[in-house]
Order: C-alpha cells, then structure tokens, then sequence
C-alpha cells in the first residue's frame, strides 16, 4: 500500500483499479451525447500511468460562455477539494 495521501486526506486509488463514479459519470455523459443534449465537451483527467489526458469534442460557438465554464469549473474544483467556502 502507498504511503500517499491526497490534499482532502483521502488515499488515491489504487492504479488501474475501475473507478466506478467516473465511469458512471462517462456512460451518463454518453447518453446525453447519443441523445442530443450534451452538443460539446473539454474535459482533463488523469491516467492510471500518471498521464495527463484532454478531451476536445465540439464546439461551442461563444468563446466567451466557454471560458467562463472553464473558469467556473476550476473555482469548483478547488472548493470541491478544499473545502473552502469563500466563494
């Protein structure tokens, strides 16, 4: 067992092992895709070798609505992982 422990205090997966909220998240993703709702996408994640993965698919005419989603995505993640409530 590794001796890492995340930022939240939280122990990583082990590698390679199916994480089961994110393939749920992906099959959901999916599904919007296949039905029309879901028209573009620009996700990041990391792989089970410690690669950075991207993903461009689409794309969504107003630059500007696009940039704020990204911004608003990072102040997210940040509360999600810290906790901090100053927003």
């Amino acid at each position: 067992m590794s001796n890492v422990i995340s930022i939240s205090g939280n122990r990583p997966l082990q590698l390679g092992e199916p994480n089961k909220a994110l393939v749920e998240a992906l099959e959901d993703m999916l599904a919007m895709a296949k039905s029309g709702q879901l028209q573009n996408f620009v996700g990041t994640g990391f792989t089970s070798d410690g690669s950075r993965l991207s993903c461009w698919a689409g794309e969504h005419m107003n630059v500007y609505e696009m940039l704020g989603a990204i911004n608003w995505l990072e102040h997210e993640y940040v509360h999600r992982i810290t906790g901090d409530d100053d927003e």
